[in-house]
């Protein structure tokens, strides 16, 4: 029929139905006809618009500044026209991006007072004064003017001289002294050109390739494949280093997690596939150990966290649900999660309807009152800010979620507005389980700092040979990041630990924990 009438129309400009019956099939297949294109239509709206959304996301994630504030022009806006909700959606909010704030300094304040001072002094060859009256000068004080220099890499070679002995009466033999053991048996790397190495690839994220090059500027020829190989065993050297702080770690009343990607090269293919890093921060001893997977499957965290009694606070990755669903492990979310979400649409604001745009600042209003509590208690004891949070933050996540459930019935569900409304909705009890232990956090950024040595990592020595080398990685950056979470040098703690990590009963490992550590001429 639907065909008779299209047929008919297009054939026929100007058609007329023979009875009232066929008229109303007519009506009443036009508007079904009707209906389904506006339905399209909608469904490609979404589409689009999800789209150009990931695109701008993508754009911005490369090319884009990493701050989450909103537009200055904006806020401005928007105060002129009374409207307070955009000053208050812009309460500045820690970034995963950011590891530290600059702070301005002035003249030479930034000289550290340990360093050694060599001093140049500059004297008067003729003390005889200037003007003429012929007596002698003599000093009375010194204008110092500090200039920081440095003296490049110093390489030597450390021979170990092992004295021989004979002389006994009854039998001839030689008796020879013995050495320590080293961190690559028979091999000509000392422990500090090993903790280089090691800090250069993880903390400086300076490829092997280039390490070897720098090394041939000073006459030395090591190859990057040995410099890889000198990685992997001082890795398996330090494991069991590692393992002796998950202990600590998952003794913690609370653990944050994150993961991300780290491409791992697929043997005989020349192609890379996805391995993942997976962080973990605890607030018992301070320390950070990371896992390496060959995938994303739950079995990875679930395995790591089978014994943890505690809170959880993580993203909302679908793998963790197995994790909370037995009872030990209590989800706490992330609200920064949740106001990127709303960010972003912010942030696409020229391609987007202001209706949109202003139930997103709105939504970015909340989150910044919260925040701005947050920011105010962070150095209170945990009872304090359990009942500051009770007092200021209950009623305003009261009124947001009333805000939410209203507008949940009034956006499309798959756009990105809709997204983020039901995300926030879906994810209310997790998000808001911060409220009632002051111990919590508002957000998971703690951990997703974690994740970002890796990310820079990643963008300089691009993917690891194979599993072997994930989980160096792994191994290297726990003891580095959990050496600068209890602010030590990380190339001082490596140098010592591989001198006597060969030397040390495993009973003795507890010592060499980066927060246990002591140096050993300290002892």
């Amino acid at each position: 029929m639907l065909f008779y009438v299209e047929n008919t129309l297009n054939n026929q400009q100007n058609y007329h139905p023979k009875t009232l019956a066929e008229a109303n099939q007519i009506i009443l297949l036009l508007q079904e006809g009707l209906q389904s294109q506006q339905e399209r239509i909608q469904t490609i709206e979404q589409q689009y618009e999800n789209l150009q959304q990931q695109v701008i996301n993508l754009l911005r994630g490369k090319y884009g500044k990493s701050s989450e504030k909103l537009p200055e022009g904006l806020i401005q806006l928007s105060l002129l026209n009374g409207d307070k909700s955009l000053e208050q959606a812009n309460e500045p909010i820690e970034k995963e991006t950011v590891t530290y704030s600059r702070k301005k300094r002035n003249g030479h304040r930034n000289i550290p007072d340990n360093l050694p001072r060599v001093r140049i002094e500059y004297k008067l060859e003729d003390l005889t004064c200037p003007c003429g009256c012929g007596n002698q000068l003599h000093k009375i004080d010194e204008v110092i003017t500090e200039q920081l220099e440095i003296v490049p890499a110093k390489i030597y070679v450390k021979q170990h001289v092992r004295f021989k002995y004979a002389g006994c009466l009854h039998q001839n033999q030689v008796i020879t002294a013995p050495m320590p053991n080293q961190p690559i048996d028979k091999g000509f790397a000392g422990p500090g050109l090993l903790a280089d190495v090691l800090v250069k690839k993880y903390d400086d994220h300076l490829p092997l390739y280039r390490q070897s090059e720098i090394l041939a500027r000073h006459g030395i020829d090591i190859s990057k494949q040995t410099l890889c190989d000198w990685v992997m065993r001082c890795a398996d050297l330090l494991h069991p280093v590692v393992e002796a702080m998950k202990p600590d770690l998952l003794s913690s009343a609370k653990i944050h997690t994150d993961d991300t990607v780290i491409p791992v090269l697929e043997e005989g293919r020349g192609s890379t596939k996805e391995g993942r890093l997976w962080g973990y921060l605890g607030c018992g001893p301070p320390c950070t150990v990371y896992e390496y997977s060959p995938n994303r499957q739950q079995k990875w965290p679930e395995e790591f966290l089978k014994n943890y009694k505690g809170y959880l606070q993580a993203d909302a990755y679908i793998g963790y649900d197995k994790i909370y669903a037995g009872g030990n492990i209590v989800e706490v979310a992330c609200m920064a999660h949740a106001r990127r979400k709303f960010f972003d649409i912010v942030q696409a604001n020229n391609k987007i309807s202001k209706s949109k745009e202003g139930v997103a600042v709105t939504a970015l209003s909340y989150i910044g009152q919260l925040y701005k509590i947050e920011r105010r208690i962070k150095d209170l004891l945990p009872l304090a800010k359990k009942a500051i949070r009770k007092r200021e933050a209950t009623p305003i996540l009261k009124e947001y979620k009333k805000w939410l459930l209203e507008k949940s019935g009034k956006v499309l569900p798959k756009s990105p507005l809709g997204q983020a409304v039901n995300y926030t909705l879906k994810n209310w009890i997790a998000l808001t389980r911060y409220l009632g232990n002051g111990i919590l956090d508002i957000d998971n950024n703690a951990a997703e700092r974690l994740m970002r040595p890796i990310t820079v990592g990643r963008n300089n020595w691009g993917f690891a040979g194979n599993d072997r080398g994930g989980k160096a990685a792994a191994t290297v950056y726990s003891l580095i990041e959990t050496c600068k979470l209890n602010k030590i040098n990380p190339y001082e703690y490596l140098v010592d630990v591989l001198t006597r990590l060969p030397n040390t009963l495993n009973r003795n490992i507890k010592l060499l924990l980066p927060y246990n550590w002591q140096p050993q001429n300290s002892r």
